[in-house]
């Protein structure tokens, strides 16, 4: 009995670790993330796995709308002045998903240099679905852009 309470513990204890997420948020180094008024969720970066943009997509957009950017729609961006276009950043993202891991990655880019500017990483692996672990990854990736963009 003793050693079934024991097996159990150390069982837990791996599904805990194994559970944990890795987030991580990266900003270039001598980059003014004051200068961007707008952006733009222009191409999505190539995606492996069953996830779709129908799933993240409206989820990442929300997100950068909650910022302070202003959201410029990629038909729009020839509208722009030069000096608008110098304040824009274009947000690509990548999903993937499996059973068991859901990571979903933004990088922002500066629109006239494309330079990576700023990314954001978020991952997810303690939900039981697939779809609840993507659920939880985009939540928390909203919260890694809200903090950069803030």
């Amino acid at each position: 009995m003793k050693n079934l309470k024991t097996y159990l513990i150390i069982l837990l204890s791996i599904m805990t670790l194994s559970s944990c997420s890795t987030d991580k948020t990266m900003i270039a180094k001598g980059v003014n993330l004051n200068k961007y008024q707008y952006a733009s969720l222009t191409q999505t970066r190539n995606s492996v796995g069953t996830v779709t943009d129908i799933e993240i997509e409206p989820g990442i957009y929300d997100a950068i709308e909650s910022t302070r950017l202003s959201m410029i729609g990629a038909q729009r961006i020839n509208d722009l002045s030069s000096d608008q276009k110098e304040k824009l950043v274009l947000a690509k993202y990548s999903a993937t998903s499996s059973q068991e891991e859901s990571v979903l990655m933004v990088s922002f880019e500066d629109y006239m240099t494309g330079k990576t500017v700023a990314s954001c990483r978020s991952s997810n692996s303690a939900g039981w679905t697939r779809q609840r672990d993507v659920d939880k990854a985009i939540k928390k990736l909203a919260k890694r852009i809200r903090s950069v963009w803030n």
